[in-house]
């Protein structure tokens, strides 16, 4: 494994790459290099002929899926394939640019630009976050700012965004309306709405709304890739291979996958058994395959379970028993593999899977988020492991972008002087007179600091005795201890609601659009 540790960027308008975005051309030839010279056999189909037919079939389905939604489709006549993808969610500046950059990364090294929505992910809120707070803030925080959300959809369940529908479509409508703000900007979110309320014309998915109105900003600002949901990789035929042969083979695979996890717990010191994800479980003679599995309609996701017998592979979504798939020959395994989808049975890969397919069969690179490039690290383990090739490298991306709200004058570093100051003028007042105020007494207590007694019983009269010495003192600073206290107890106040005012993880529609549209273009 290689050791990233990449952080978030803390200064507004910041950007962290790993490698630097100026190495992704050596980068680039790096990874052709290595998967130019290919792997095993994977399930009857020699290596390169997969990748070939992986790549065809993933930008004929970007092509389709665009044209269903009714919009225009980019070229792709580059060399290079450039992947990168997220979940079809309101997501922060600091996510999008990875859009920005696959474009302009695509045009500057003649490649084509591919965004994964990972619609197999669920949709885990229907809500909007984001910070209340009147502009211009009060001079104090007796009403401080603070995190609200407003709804844009009736809750119901988590489920996957391939099938999460709208369920209260006047709610769904109104949303842009009831997020009343008093900033000092006007948010990109009411135009943004328009054209996500446009979208309901074509389809009853939250999902597709949100990215279909994304995609439409995006050509707007110069910004025109290739899109594919996971779902449509998920039913090509290259992919059913891909999946097969990890089925076929699946012992070998979890001693790999749980092996690679297992060794990034023991590397960071992590005693979580679901972090970074749990291992595949195994149940008697069931082996949990790294795949979702649900029937359409009843979307709930479940733990694809196998069984190797003599001639086939049996299989279960949780506790309901599935077709079995015919192991003789590899076309019959892929075909049937491909008609669980026809009968309404689907797989999905989760988020280790989706990258290896990805990263091996589909693109040249793939740029990451950081939590992407996290996860990669027990990826790349696996690969080694399992397929026995090294794998191309990764491009870790992401950027601070503040809402450009105003923040109050407090930092930590004053509230820790204000902490020690108070701290000071209450055990050491003495250091806070002047010269010949309470004299005695500063004698005394240096006296008795300076004759501190080793012996225990006299050391509890010596604590007594300083105790009351510093009391007395204490009564000469009373009104500057106050002070003291009430400024740092202001600052940390004002700090508090500087973190709600200076969030990088506020979705990108409440920006204002010349701020957004200025920081994403300077990827293109």
């Amino acid at each position: 494994m290689s050791v990233r540790q990449v952080k978030a960027p803390r200064e507004d308008g910041a950007v962290v790459a790993e490698p630097p975005l100026a190495d992704v051309g050596r980068l680039l030839r790096h990874n052709r290099q290595i998967l130019a010279e290919g792997g095993p056999e994977v399930f009857g189909r020699p290596w390169h002929e997969l990748r070939e037919q992986a790549r065809r079939a993933v930008l004929a389905a970007a092509r389709a899926y665009l044209r269903e939604a009714g919009e225009p489709v980019p070229s792709a006549d580059g060399v290079a394939l450039l992947m990168a993808g997220h979940q079809p969610e309101l997501f922060h500046p600091g996510v999008w640019v990875k859009n920005f950059a696959l474009h302009g990364l695509a045009r500057t090294h003649g490649g084509v630009a591919v965004n994964l929505v990972v619609d197999n992910d669920t949709a885990k809120s229907a809500s909007l976050r984001l910070p209340i707070v009147a502009v211009p803030l009060p001079p104090t925080t007796d009403a401080p700012p603070h995190l609200g959300s407003v709804a844009f959809d009736r809750w119901t369940a988590e489920a996957p965004w391939e099938e999460r529908t709208v369920q209260d479509e006047a709610l769904f409508a109104s949303f842009a309306e009831r997020v009343q703000t008093s900033w000092n900007f006007e948010p990109l979110l009411p135009d943004f709405w328009r054209e996500v309320l446009r979208q309901a014309k074509r389809t009853p998915l939250v999902g597709e709304r949100l990215v279909a109105a994304r995609r439409a900003l995006e050509r707007r600002w110069g910004c025109h890739n290739l899109e594919v949901p996971v779902s449509a990789v998920c039913r090509t035929e290259p992919f059913a291979r891909f999946a097969c042969h990890l089925l076929s083979d699946l012992p070998r695979l979890h001693e790999a996958y749980n092996g690679a996890v297992r060794d990034y717990r023991a590397r960071y010191g992590l005693r979580s058994k679901n972090h970074p994800v749990p291992d595949l479980a195994r149940e008697g003679d069931w082996l949990e395959a790294p795949f979702w599995a649900w029937r359409a309609g009843r979307p709930r996701r479940e733990r694809l379970m196998a069984r190797r017998t003599a001639d086939a592979l049996d299989l279960r979504a949780g506790a309901e028993r599935w077709p079995s798939l015919p192991l003789g020959r590899p076309e019959a395994a892929v075909a049937a593999w491909l008609d669980l989808e026809r009968q309404g049975l689907k797989v999905r890969s989760r988020a280790l899977t989706n990258t290896i397919f990805a990263r091996l069969f589909l693109c040249d690179l793939f740029v990451h988020g950081i939590g992407g490039g996290k996860y990669d690290e027990v990826t790349d383990a696996i690969v080694r492991r399992f397929y026995r090739v090294e794998p191309p490298g990764y491009l870790v991306l992401s950027a601070t972008l503040r809402l450009p709200l105003p923040n109050y004058p407090a930092r930590p570093d004053d509230c820790h002087a204000l902490r020690r100051q108070a701290r000071d003028l209450f055990w050491n007042p003495q250091r806070h007179l002047d010269g010949e105020e309470m004299a005695d007494l500063v004698e005394r207590k240096q006296a008795l600091i300076e004759a501190e007694p080793t012996d225990k019983r006299r050391r509890r009269q010596w604590f007594h005795d300083l105790r009351v010495v510093t009391e007395n003192l204490r009564t000469a600073v009373e009104g500057r201890l106050s002070e003291a206290r009430r400024r740092r107890e202001e600052c940390e106040r004002q700090t508090k609601a500087n973190e709600v005012l200076q969030r990088r993880d506020y979705a990108f529609c409440l920006y204002p659009e010349e701020v957004l549209r200025a920081f994403c273009a300077r990827f293109l």
